[in-house]
């Protein structure tokens, strides 16, 4: 069949036919002819626009059941073909017409897969080949001046383009961009389908499509620059990073990968509540250098929930972010900005480094972002958190050199599901407690032993290579960011290996007694008035409690008990699970015994 020369022509082929009828009858306004196939030619038939059939330009019908239709040298050789005079010479010579816009999408093929997964032959015969091979050779010849369509989203853009066209032409970056289209939706189809064969031969084959979103304002540290902020493609996930809005500053890669780890304790804790007492409080969370450094919250006030956050440990938070699941006013972006007169932290301003919440005041923006140079970014996602299951994700994945380990992630925190293996019940409000403490536990750097009390985290010890390390740590940093532990919960993320140290023998006790008498003596002569020296005294008790630490050889559930915590919640494993249960029993605390399977390692 043979066009008038100069006619242009539009070759439409679809599986998503709405719109595709307004689309033609446009094309048609342009003074294009269209040329189809199939159903798609049938439903533009249906509603009365003139086609061109493809059997007509070929002279073949389909065949093969419908396998073979437009694989033929007079469609590809009018998509594929230069505007040049030996090309148009050759067309001419047999017969082949330029189609100067190929607007094809194909059958979803992970649907049918989903639809099939165990019926190899309906997943092949759902394949698409002629959309595809169309699809690569209009996008090849973008540079050539065609126009390949492959998302219905992009009908219109290619309309208002023509339209405005003084020669029919739209412009060659629009052109180049649909052509990107392509060939990315054709990476992902083949993708599909290649992983689906592997699953069939028994492999496991995975790929991963990410798109760029920015340029972070610098590196981990800067000799590692550039950074970038890259969007998992097809990720639904509404408090994923690249779903935030900045407001100010430029995110660094840290503070990024800061804010998408208390980002995660966020969102466990906001379900572990929901699942475990119905609704959800306001929640402040704040976190330095991976691992969070405070946390609280309140069912009434979102300040007090934000005070119990950055007061948790006023060293640390120096340099740190925070996240909250409520906006921040003014009156809460002072709170952030300086901290209370009559509570002195040693400087006159927190010093964030990074601030997420739902919204920002605007005063707040000016106060923090303008003048402090802080990073702000919000998420109105934050504030229905409350209204929002965990994501559905089916894999978490973690580099390693050379590649990625992958696992399932963690499941919702709920103990209505698990064995009832409490030493002793505690009361509603404790069990609060004991959930913010076992969040920040399980999503910190293992190994881990946080400490929480009135709905405040106290301190974590983490990223230890024992557990008795760990609890020393959380002690120590309790104590020194002013904290009472007496009738704290604890978390911890592993079992406890043992329930008792060996004591040491009372003629080494005697000997560390004798020293701490000496040394107490030593302190107290430099304190009077003919030997005014108070640091030298420090230094002879701190050098003494060094004896007593290194002596120290209590085990971790001692060193808790001893410090007069009321209870908490550890996984129930290891071969002396029946001394420890013992031990805190005997001891009164109300101890929630995790099934083993429910470990809470995190980071490796």
């Amino acid at each position: 069949m043979k066009f008038k020369k100069g006619q242009r022509l539009a070759l439409l082929s679809v599986y998503h036919k709405d719109g595709i009828v307004d689309f033609a009858h446009a094309l048609l306004k342009l003074g294009y002819k269209i040329v189809s196939s199939g159903g798609t030619a049938k439903c533009l038939r249906d509603y009365h626009v003139p086609v061109t059939d493809v059997a007509k330009i070929t002279g073949m019908p389909a065949i093969l059941d419908h396998r073979v239709v437009t694989l033929h040298p007079k469609i590809h050789g009018g998509i594929l073909a230069k505007r040049s005079p030996e090309h148009d010479a050759e067309r001419e010579k047999y017969g082949i017409p330029r189609f100067d816009i190929v607007c094809v999408d194909i059958y979803p093929v992970r649907d049918a897969i989903r639809k099939n997964r165990g019926d190899l032959d309906a997943v092949m015969e759902l394949t698409d080949i002629g959309g595809p091979t169309m699809l690569r050779g209009a996008a090849k010849n973008h540079n050539n001046g065609t126009i390949v369509i492959c998302d219905p989203a992009d009908r219109d853009r290619v309309l208002k383009a023509l339209e405005k066209s003084k020669n029919g032409q739209v412009s060659w970056e629009l052109r180049r961009e649909l052509a990107f289209k392509v060939f990315d939706l054709m990476a992902k189809y083949d993708t599909a389908i290649s992983q689906y064969l592997a699953e069939m031969c028994g492999k496991k084959v995975e790929t991963i499509f990410l798109e760029h979103v920015k340029e972070l304002a610098y590196a981990e540290n800067k000799c590692q620059n550039p950074a970038d902020l890259f969007k998992l493609v097809g990720d639904t996930d509404p408090l994923s990073l690249p779903n935030f809005q900045v407001l100010a500053g430029n995110p660094s890669y840290i503070a990024s990968a800061d804010a998408s780890g208390i980002i995660r304790i966020m969102r466990y804790l906001a379900d572990a509540f929901r699942i475990n007492r119905g609704n959800v409080p306001f929640i402040a969370i704040a976190g330095k250098h991976g691992n969070p450094c405070g946390a609280a919250f309140d069912w009434r006030s979102p300040e007090d929930a934000l005070k119990g956050a950055i007061y948790g440990d006023t060293t640390a938070i120096m340099g740190g972010e925070v996240v909250t699941n409520f906006p921040i006013d003014d009156l809460r972006g002072q709170i952030l900005y300086a901290p209370d007169p009559n509570k002195p932290i040693g400087r006159q301003n927190w010093g964030l480094d990074l601030i997420l919440a739902p919204e920002i005041s605007e005063n707040t923006v000016q106060l923090l972002g303008k003048k402090e140079k802080r990073r702000l970014l919000v998420n109105p996602a934050l504030k229905r958190i409350d209204a929002a299951s965990l994501p559905v994700i089916d894999w978490v994945w973690s580099p390693v050199l050379g590649g990625f380990l992958r696992q399932k992630p963690y499941p919702s925190i709920d103990l209505n599901k698990m064995k009832n293996n409490w030493t002793k019940d505690m009361g509603p409000y404790d069990l609060e407690t004991t959930l913010l403490a076992l969040c920040v536990c399980w999503f910190s750097s293992s190994n881990t032993v946080a400490l929480a009390k009135n709905n405040m985290l106290l301190s974590v010890g983490c990223g230890q290579q024992d557990r008795i390390a760990c609890v020393r740590l959380c002690l120590d940093r309790a104590l020194h960011a002013g904290h009472d532990v007496k009738e704290a919960f604890f978390a911890s993320d592993g079992f406890f290996p043992y329930a008792t140290s060996i004591a040491p023998d009372d003629n080494v006790l005697y000997n560390l007694t004798k020293q701490l008498v000496k040394s107490a003596d030593e302190a107290f002569a430099c304190l009077k008035p003919s030997s005014p020296d108070s640091k030298k005294a420090l230094r002879i008790l701190v050098q003494a409690a060094a004896a007593i630490n290194k002596q120290d050889n209590r085990e971790g559930a001692e060193m808790l008990i001893d410090a007069g915590c009321k209870g908490g919640i550890v996984p129930a494993d290891g071969k002396n699970l029946t001394e420890v249960w013992d031990l805190f029993k005997e001891a009164g605390l109300r101890v929630f015994f995790l099934e083993p399977e429910y470990r809470g390692f995190a980071k490796h």
